[in-house]
């Protein structure tokens, strides 16, 4: 199955988005275990995958092209060339494979040293205090998601709450107007170094809210201002067979989201 993607080109003199079929992500990738869930305990190490219920996503250790560092991902599993969509740590870089992912009581996912002990990377600033019998599972939609065992459509932490550089239908990019949290996209630092970028690309509250792409603190792209059925600087976003998509302002929150229609094709907005 092959993406359709919508790109953003990097250029700082000349900035566009296109649909175009994605021939990138070359990647080093570890087996597979061929499970969609991660219990109380139970460990993810560098030889080991889980898979989601229709093998769609895998989520496991990776080291990009020409790179010695390691890191906790989650990447497209039938696409003969792996293409990450999400990265746990990717602004703390492992340097060996002694390293594992567990699930702890407290449904924290916890990324940490194999002998020391030591925590590198955990879900914990996103997780409830306490949680009754904490289940992990990565899901047809590229989501991993820990939730209390019984009340799995109410996650408890999900990975579509940090995005990294790329918007997956059902993601949202959004600004919760009660926290003041915000979900925005950031670019690779470069194809070979998954580490937060120049790039991002989210909403911008100031006035009536519209999505920006931003080159550090300057504004290379604004799609104008939601009309009621696309945005005014978007006029080939229109219904079609393939997704449907959503704007939402409201008191809570803003955001805008994608569903697919047609699921035999795989869609997804690269930063």
């Amino acid at each position: 199955m092959v993406p359709v993607t919508l790109m953003a080109d990097r250029r700082v003199t000349k900035t566009k988005l296109i649909f175009g079929f994605l021939f990138v992500g070359y990647v080093s990738i570890a087996c597979t275990y061929a499970a969609d869930t991660l219990f109380v305990k139970e460990t993810i190490r560098y030889n080991k995958t889980i898979v989601s219920p229709q093998e769609t996503f895998e989520l496991g250790f990776f080291s990009p092209a020409n790179s010695t560092n390691h890191y906790v991902g989650i990447w497209y599993k039938k696409i003969p060339k792996p293409t990450v969509v999400w990265v746990a740590n990717r602004d703390a870089s492992l340097t060996d494979t002694s390293r594992e992912l567990t699930l702890t009581l407290q449904g924290v996912l916890v990324l940490q040293d194999a002998t020391t002990g030591n925590i590198l990377w955990s879900s914990a600033n996103s997780s409830r205090a306490s949680v009754m019998n904490p289940i992990g599972q990565l899901l047809d939609t590229g989501n991993f998601i820990i939730y209390q065992e019984g009340d799995q459509e109410n996650p408890i932490w999900q990975s579509f709450d940090f995005l990294t550089d790329t918007f997956l239908p059902e993601m949202k990019y959004s600004w919760n107007l009660v926290t003041g949290v915000e979900w925005r996209l950031t670019s690779w630092k470069s194809v070979n170094d998954p580490s937060s970028g120049n790039f991002s690309y989210g909403i911008d509250k100031r006035g009536y809210p519209q999505p920006i792409l931003m080159d550090g603190t300057s504004i290379m792209f604004r799609t104008g201002p939601w009309n009621g059925l696309r945005y005014t600087g978007l006029p080939n976003l229109r219904p079609n067979s393939v997704y449907n998509f959503t704007f939402v302002l409201n008191q809570r929150e803003i955001y805008y989201r994608n569903e697919l229609i047609n699921t035999s094709v795989s869609m997804r907005l690269v930063l």
